[in-house]
């Protein structure tokens, strides 16, 4: 199912396209398409496998139009979003309609909406989060093939990987990976760092796991348990404090393999297969 924001502008259709490709044309993650008399924004960020796309068509697709406010116009530009997309993915498209909204004038519109609305964050995250809810109610066996993870901690994870570069440059280490392994039985996942290194790293996370190879087989333990032993080790990137990212330096890396080689952690035993992040959602 899509999800689409449409917009609007009040008195008037004037405004600058050449102007409006361009900012996007800016944006790293967008392409432009032309599909016959339709162009299209195609925006595709690999660090956090989002999509959407920005739709310029010569006709207007909004229903029932005509019980909206007369005094907004309709531009024929929108945006789509698969409905099953996480809330801090929707937000990081919102932060390119409202840059859209305010140097254009655009107002706003979804159909869940009582009317074109001026931009509001609240509006539009509380809508798309209504209609994905909804969506899961009516399609509950369609979402049996897709994990979930508390939405806080899957929040702090897309934070992490969306400044990711950023931070490995900052502090000139490179993170440890994550992986997603969920309960065969239930839906639910757990974020796991992969511990392989053999220089200095960086702890990302919502981590409530750790795997290790362990005598040519990967062990997975509890992260607690893990911090409570190379914690020592550790330190919080100061800068990064509201993510709770560790550094650890290169002359800890021996020590922190050496506890790995010689504590008897308490395995996790419960059957875990591993999942892709796409495949988790925040509900």
């Amino acid at each position: 199912m899509i999800f689409r924001y449409y917009f609007l502008k009040e008195g008037n259709r004037v405004y600058d396209k050449s102007e409006l490709i361009t900012f996007l044309k800016a944006n790293p993650y967008i392409r432009l398409e032309d599909e016959g008399m339709i162009k299209k924004a195609i925006y595709h960020n690999p660090n956090l496998k989002l999509d959407a796309t920005f739709v310029f068509n010569n006709k207007s697709i909004i229903e029932r139009i005509e019980r909206l406010n007369p005094k907004y116009l309709d531009l024929n530009i929108y945006v789509e979003i698969p409905v099953l997309t996480n809330t801090y993915k929707v937000n990081r498209i919102i932060d390119i309609i409202q840059e859209i909204c305010f140097r254009f004038d655009f107002a706003v519109y979804n159909e869940y909406f009582e009317d074109v609305s001026k931009f509001d964050r609240s509006l539009l995250v509380s809508v798309f989060n209504l209609v994905k809810k909804a969506y899961k109610k009516r399609y509950e066996d369609e979402f049996v093939a897709y994990s979930k993870i508390n939405p806080d901690l899957l929040d702090n994870i897309y934070a992490f990987l969306d400044n990711k570069a950023q931070i490995e440059t900052e502090t000139d280490l490179k993170a440890l990976n994550y992986v997603f392994l969920r309960e065969n039985d239930t839906r639910n996942a757990y974020t796991c760092l992969d511990l392989t290194f053999d220089q200095g790293f960086l702890i990302p996370p919502a981590c409530k796991l750790a795997r290790y190879i362990k005598d040519g087989k990967y062990v997975v333990i509890s992260y607690e348990e893990l911090i409570k032993k190379i914690g020592k080790y550790c330190k919080n990137v100061t800068n990064l404090s509201s993510l709770n990212v560790l550094a650890v330096e290169d002359k800890y890396v021996r020590k922190i393999n050496k506890v790995l080689t010689k504590t008897n952690f308490d395995k996790v035993i419960v059957p875990l297969s591993e999942v892709e992040l796409d495949q988790i959602l925040d509900l």
